[in-house]
């Protein structure tokens, strides 16, 4: 039997190193995931040539303390005894019943084990008959909704004002002559077209360096705006007159609306930390323990069952349906998709953002958040990187698909995934999909969070894209030039140079 190593986890990994001294611990994050794997597969090809001669079978007992052995089940008949030899066996007719777990840790695991069924049952149960009242209230409870004409998914924005608007102009879901200085007089323009942005909506730098794991240099972040607040009204106010048309908005939890409420600013910008200090403070540039000034401004907006939560949690999902497309923030491995339900995930983090979660519920919200990255569907990049590895092949993405079908109640059969997260730019790629347009990558570094725009180079594939699907089957990419910039050889094939020039 063969062991593909590529397929373990980092976490997997990180104990197979430790444990057998291929990489000291404190030598790991020095490492890539390929070094890694190349390092465990040196080492495996090792050891199997220096066995490879052995005929002795290896004692996997060897060197541990025997371990208490399993008492049988009592049969329900009396063996009758045999003076001349050994008892005859007996037959014994029943039902096949489980081992007993005897040990403390065994009774938990099993005790979690039936709660974690069971409860999966129930919610799959409650789901099923919810949905199928068809009712819009009962679909934004569960975050999935019947399929639509026109569907706009937009990636990530963190915290840019004007980047935010062109994208809605080119999905042509508000007017044309709205720009940051009459943003007050945005209104929806775009009918029943339905609109999924798939998170990360705030933090707006990318620091070069930290102290005390924040912002440590305010000059270094690009025109630095504090439209945190602002950014999720709009999306509030156009979800509002949207429904009026038949339209919707809908929002999604990203990886830094999570980091902001669990006290994690290393991406926030100087201007977002005072956007909530009262306006005669802004002068002020650190606070008394020397962390940026409006940290614990922020830090109470943000805490969990504060009104920031609230909002994320009754009115985002982590996981959202529409028609046969599933989007997610980061993306969904096979390990988790089977672990756990999407009404399971949705609802594990709606409680931890509400406050409400029980100690259970907050290690399922810590393993599907902070435990793995390759497990979590905030941090995930599986789909998004290394084409070819791992899942990310059309029989891993189908057997993604087989799962999620499989585990979960819907309106109909998942077919197509749509992720953000991970900027496209950085492989030199504009927004992209997979397998027969089937799974698609939109977040490609839009924001200047992540630096200028205004150049061509590198950053032509920064150039500020949506994605339209048209009548559930039909996928187009919406892309316009940035604001400035003219058109040049660099910029790349896949620039509309008639889509104009937006501000």
């Amino acid at each position: 039997m063969s062991i593909d190593i590529s397929k373990l986890d980092n976490k997997q990994l990180a104990m197979v190193c430790i444990k057998h001294n291929i990489i000291p611990k404190e030598e790991l994050s020095k490492h890539t995931k390929e070094q890694v794997i190349q390092k465990v597969e040196n080492w495996c090809n090792m050891k199997k040539q220096k066995y490879q001669g052995q005929k002795k079978s290896i004692n996997v007992n060897e060197n541990k303390p025997q371990t208490r052995q399993r008492r049988n089940s009592a049969p329900n008949v009396n063996a009758s005894r045999n003076k001349n030899g050994p008892p005859k066996p007996t037959i014994v007719h029943r039902e096949r019943r489980m081992s007993e777990p005897l040990t403390p840790k065994e009774k938990v695991i099993a005790q979690n084990d039936s709660q974690s069924k069971r409860q999966y049952n129930e919610s799959q149960e409650k789901l099923q008959k919810e949905l199928l009242q068809k009712n819009m209230d009962k679909y934004d409870a569960f975050g999935i909704y019947p399929p639509v004409k026109r569907l706009i998914a937009i990636g990530d924005l963190h915290g840019d004002l004007r980047v935010t608007l062109i994208a809605l102009k080119l999905a042509k879901v508000i007017p044309d002559n709205i720009f940051p200085n009459n943003v007050q007089d945005i209104r929806w323009t775009g009918g029943d077209t339905w609109v999924v942005q798939l998170g990360d909506q705030i933090d707006r730098c990318r620091p070069d360096k930290w102290v005390k794991n924040c912002v440590s240099d305010s000059d270094s972040v690009v025109d630095d705006e504090g439209n945190n607040m602002l950014i999720i009204q709009i999306f509030q106010k156009l979800d509002a007159q949207a429904k009026k048309f038949g339209g919707r908005v809908l929002g999604m939890v990203g990886n830094h609306e999570l980091m902001n409420v669990d006290r994690d600013f290393r991406y926030v910008s100087p201007q977002e930390f005072l956007e909530f200090v009262p306006p005669n403070e802004r002068n002020i540039k650190k606070t008394k323990d020397g962390l940026p000034y409006g940290f614990y401004h922020r830090m109470k907006v943000f805490e969990r069952g504060g009104n920031i939560a609230k909002h994320y949690a009754l009115q985002k999902k982590s996981i959202t349906i529409v028609g046969k497309n599933l989007f997610v923030h980061g993306g969904l491995s096979h390990d988790l998709a089977m672990k756990y339900s999407i009404h399971e995930m949705n609802e594990i983090v709606k409680k931890w953002l509400l406050k409400q979660s029980t100690p259970q519920e907050d290690q399922i919200f810590d393993e599907i958040f902070r435990d793995d990255d390759d497990m979590s569907p905030f941090w995930c990049r599986l789909y998004s990187e290394d084409d070819g590895m791992g899942e990310n092949t059309e029989k891993g993405f189908n057997r993604l698909l087989e799962i999620l079908n499989r585990r979960n109640k819907k309106l109909q059969p998942i077919e197509r995934v749509i992720l953000a997260h991970t900027p496209q730019f950085m492989n030199d790629m504009y927004m992209n999909s997979l397998y027969n347009e089937r799974l698609w990558r939109i977040d490609v570094g839009m924001s200047r969070a992540f630096g200028k725009q205004d150049g061509c180079g590198e950053n032509k594939y920064r150039q500020i894209q949506v994605l339209e699907i048209l009548n559930d089957t039909q996928c187009n990419k919406l892309m316009a030039p940035f604001y400035g910039r003219q058109p040049a050889p660099g910029m790349g094939q896949n620039a509309m140079m008639d889509a104009g020039f937006l501000s």
